[in-house]
């Protein structure tokens, strides 16, 4: 039994190495700032919270593979900050603003009896676009299941009872999420008199994610680039934006986030009423 158990660890380490849980991680973060800026009133306080611990935790199992790789990496950081490297004191400059800005965003949007589209509100928002391209980015994970199929060292009983789950379960989590934030996102506009333009909001958010997708799988961007590294981030995006072949694969990207989206979000919606109509009683066989 215990050689099966270390076979399972062994495998999910070699070929994920945590990305999956750090991905679906940074999935949720955007989805809990959906609720947190478009929809506070229609979610509990508590649930919201203890989604953000489970969130968390699931953060956490993916960063333990991590952790000695960035503990170097932060020593490292320091120990040429110490010696006086100007861009290096920059770099960790900007960890730190990160840390204040989320510190701010958790004081004070979960504490406000309303959310009011002050300052930390339109911070949280550009964080929850920032970020929201982390949800669909799971799709291309695809990749990791089949460096798994053909792994030599994970035996195909793993395979097909571990690794196939927690891919499929990643995937359907984060892309749900995404379909949720901007059910969200739609709400908001809807309540606030602009219900013409939800269609339209969605379609804009398809495509930056779409491009977000792009720059993060194959240009290797991280959503935190934004701040270390923005005038990188914005010429890459712009090269990529006048090229044929990244183009390309950027509006395909976008056509399948819009068919995936709409699919999805008709089940939500489906599921949703149907969740209503069992708590009315009505079991749905009349």
């Amino acid at each position: 039994m215990r050689s099966l158990i270390n076979e399972v660890i062994l495998s999910l380490s070699s070929v994920y190495s945590g990305w999956i849980f750090w991905n679906l991680f940074l999935a949720f973060i955007p989805l809990v700032l959906s609720f947190i800026l478009f929809r506070r009133k229609s979610l509990r306080q508590s649930w919201l919270w203890w989604f953000s611990l489970v969130s968390l935790g699931i953060g956490a199992v993916g960063f333990l593979p991590k952790f000695p790789f960035v503990a170097d990496r932060l020593i490292n950081l320091v120990q040429r900050s110490l010696s006086g490297d100007v861009s290096t004191r920059l770099i960790l400059l900007s960890f730190l603003t990160l840390a204040v800005i989320a510190l701010g965003l958790s004081v004070v949007l979960f504490k406000r009896p309303r959310t009011l589209r002050s300052g930390f509100w339109w911070a949280g928002l550009v964080v929850f676009i920032a970020f929201l391209p982390n949800a669909p980015y799971l799709l291309t994970d695809i990749i990791h299941l089949l460096r798994a199929a053909d792994s030599d060292q994970i035996s195909t009983w793993v395979v097909v009872s571990v690794v196939v789950p927690t891919h499929a379960t990643a995937i359907l989590l984060g892309f749900e999420a995404y379909v949720i934030s901007l059910m969200n996102q739609g709400h908001y506009l809807k309540y606030h008199g602009a219900k013409s333009y939800v269609f339209l909001g969605e379609l804009i958010v398809h495509a930056l994610c779409a491009i977000g997708v792009y720059l993060g799988r194959f240009v290797r961007f991280n959503s935190w680039d934004l701040v270390t590294d923005p005038g990188n981030v914005f010429l890459t995006t712009l090269d990529t934006l006048t090229a044929k072949r990244p183009v390309f694969v950027i509006c395909i990207i976008f056509v399948v986030l819009t068919v995936l989206y709409w699919v999805m979000k008709q089940l939500t919606i489906g599921v949703k009423l149907r969740w209503q109509t069992a708590r009315l009683g009505d079991d749905g066989l009349d």
